[in-house]
């Protein structure tokens, strides 16, 4: 009288099946049926037998080579480095060297040049007076031109150590600039053509050093792509973001699983919903938000439904999407979806029951008492209307009859 009552129900939910997306192995431990599967947590774990790591092994390997490269760029860099300031160490030791003995050569040069020019003007004076004899007949011809020719060549002598004392100065000068006399077998040109090609070879190294960081820097900028790219498509964990529940078991680990294979299949106890079969003539009566009551078969307690959908008896169905086989409906059945509430896998027995998947239930609809005709008011009036037409239209509500047959 106060409720449309169905016990043709059953709990049900979708199927979530996990397929292979390349040729690969079972890497993680096989699952057995009912096992819970927590939400964010990898379901399976499955790495490809075939991958493209030849492209990332072939980068590493580069940049193995050019690190190595760099170390010993490294290396020649502070050997050669090491070579120059023992070049210039040696360098100083020659300038000083070159400096104290032009000093000394200076020295000399300036104390001869003194002599020389003192001697020089003793011959010239020597020539004026031996000249000024010879005129008056004093002292033969050949004696005044002799002491003439001493005379002049003293002055030659004055000019070539002067000369050498002004080339001395310069080559005292140009120390300072880093041009060095020769002195003996040393001259300092060795030390200073070694530190020039050191430089240049300096340069060299560095300028090869900064290449080699630079395409090493890439290779690595590469590299890090590509190996996300290949963890990316070399393994496959897939997770959800809600509990579920193994429904299949897996192969065992290790095992061999071929592009597109069916690894297991999830019960999603999230979208959990009572299928209720009802008389479709209360297809109006029931609508999307309305609240029912279920009770499961064998348990002594109820808990409330909304409805979400319903669906009349030529609809097609989608069984092979669904974990528990739903009745088939015969003409005149109204199929009615009840929203139910995601069950915690987590809990204790919950993943064991399969998350009452596949139970079947009673499922109360209340009604107004008052309300327009409903499933038994319509079979109780065609049932009058069939047997006695008058007494059917006696009790009619029109006629002061009750309101709900039902």
């Amino acid at each position: 009288m106060t409720s449309y009552i169905s016990r043709a129900a059953v709990v049900n939910a979708p199927i979530i099946s996990v397929k292979s997306p390349f040729d690969g192995a079972l890497m993680s431990d096989a699952l057995a049926p009912a096992t819970p599967v927590l939400p964010a947590t990898a379901i399976v774990e499955l790495q490809a037998s075939r991958s493209s790591r030849t492209e990332l092994a072939r980068l590493e390997a580069r940049i193995g080579i050019l690190s190595r490269e760099e170390t010993s760029i490294s290396r020649e860099i502070a050997a050669l480095t090491r070579l120059d300031q023992q070049l210039l160490v040696r360098m100083g030791q020659v300038q000083t060297l070159a400096r104290q003995v032009l000093e000394a050569q200076l020295s000399g040069l300036r104390g001869e040049l003194a002599a020389a020019r003192e001697r020089q003007e003793r011959l010239a004076r020597d020539a004026e007076r031996l000249g000024r004899l010879s005129d008056n007949g004093s002292v033969p011809q050949t004696q005044a031109d002799t002491a003439v020719s001493l005379a002049a060549e003293a002055n030659g002598e004055v000019i070539r150590l002067a000369a050498a004392v002004e080339e001395t100065v310069r080559s005292m000068a140009g120390i300072k600039d880093g041009i060095l006399p020769g002195l003996g077998t040393e001259d300092g040109s060795y030390a200073r053509q070694r530190r020039d090609e050191v430089a240049i070879r300096l340069a060299d190294l560095k300028g090869r050093k900064a290449r080699a960081a630079a395409q090493r820097a890439g290779l690595l900028q590469e590299a890090e792509a590509l190996r996300k790219e290949v963890d990316r498509f070399d393994r496959f964990a897939p997770q959800l973001p809600t509990g579920t529940v193994v429904w299949s078991a897996t192969p065992a680990k290790g095992a061999v699983i071929a592009s597109g294979d069916e690894v297991l299949q999830l019960l999603d106890c999230s979208r959990r919903f009572v299928e209720v079969f009802v008389h479709e003539t209360a297809f109006e009566a029931i609508r999307p938000g309305d609240t029912a009551r279920v009770r499961l078969r064998g348990s002594d307690q109820s808990f409330h439904a909304t409805v979400e959908a319903l669906r009349g008896a030529g609809s097609q169905r989608a069984t092979g999407l669904l974990a528990a086989e739903p009745e088939n409906l015969t003409e005149g059945s109204l199929s009615v979806m009840l929203r139910l509430a995601p069950a915690d896998v987590a809990k204790a027995g919950v993943a064991q029951n399969f998350c009452d998947v596949g139970r079947t239930a009673e499922v109360r609809f209340d009604r107004g008492f008052g309300s327009m005709l409903t499933v038994a008011g319509l079979w109780f009036e065609e049932l009058l209307r069939g047997i006695a037409p008058p007494l059917a239209g006696a009790l009619s509500p029109e006629e002061g009859g009750p309101p709900d047959a039902g």
